[in-house]
């Protein structure tokens, strides 16, 4: 060891080079440490961007299925309970404008069901259908007995007004008549009903009221149910109950950021 310093001190200038080389090597070796530290940061802000990118892409989706889901539902809900409503005016108030638009009521509720059954679970979609058919049901009835009883009522106005009009009304149409006599003769005792109320009277004589109502309500009942059915599965499909947020995926830890270890001091032993 002596004999090293000896050396070094006869020969000054071999220990500066040394010294400068050591520190030109120090230098760089902690350049590469350094670039390379860097370089795993860098990785690591690249994965974690695109990790977050992934997960802010994937809220975006649930959020967007979440929205459409609910737009279309409402609208076919919306529909539905529109086209029920006009085919209660049907019934009261009757007429070829009302039925018309009852029918484009019709064929909007049918409309929304194909669009909401594109996005929605198969049990909603399921319930979606039913409640559909069964408004359908709803309207059909209303376009093919309204008219019905409409026209019976028409002709129960005249009858209440005229002693005797009903015994002859009566006598017409038990007639035993394969043609259009029955027609003829009815228009001439009661000329103010329309030849689509005649016919629609002579169609349907002997049905008795109730059961042209009753099978009303039983469809009017079987949508009431349809839509108890569709509204608990659309709830539980947009958790109703809960506040909706994205799931976000748990964060895994890189290595070189996971939490030191920490090693229980001993007490030494006495």
């Amino acid at each position: 060891m002596n004999e090293f310093r000896q050396y070094f001190e006869d020969n000054p200038e071999i220990f500066t080079a040394l010294v400068a080389a050591i520190a030109i090597v120090g230098g760089l070796v902690g350049s590469i440490i350094g670039a390379k530290i860097q370089a795993n940061g860098g990785r690591d802000q690249a994965a974690a961007a695109r990790e977050a990118a992934k997960i802010a892409a994937e809220a975006q989706r649930v959020s967007a299925l979440w929205t459409a889901r609910q737009i279309q539902l409402a609208e076919l809900l919306r529909s539905a309970n529109t086209l029920i409503e006009m085919c209660d005016r049907m019934w009261l108030d009757g007429g070829e404008e009302l039925a018309g638009e009852v029918t484009a009521a019709g064929a909007a509720v049918s409309s929304r069901w194909n669009e909401a059954r594109l996005i929605v679970t198969e049990n909603v979609a399921q319930a979606a259908g039913e409640l559909a058919s069964v408004a359908m049901a709803v309207e059909g009835d209303a376009q093919l007995f309204a008219p019905i009883m409409h026209a019976r009522n028409a002709l129960d106005r005249l009858l209440s007004e005229q002693v005797g009009l009903a015994e002859e009304v009566g006598s017409i149409l038990a007639m035993n008549d394969e043609g259009d006599n029955r027609l003829r003769a009815l228009r001439n005792v009661v000329p103010s009903l329309t030849e689509e109320q005649l016919r629609t009277v002579i169609a349907y004589h002997g049905v008795p009221d109730g059961s042209l109502r009753e099978g009303t309500r039983i469809v009017r009942q079987d949508f009431n149910e349809a839509l108890i059915v569709l509204v608990r599965e659309a709830r539980e499909m947009l958790r109703a109950q809960d506040d909706v947020a994205p799931a976000v995926p748990e964060q895994r830890r890189r290595w070189w950021r996971a939490a030191p270890a920490v090693t229980p001091l001993r007490r030494p032993a006495s």
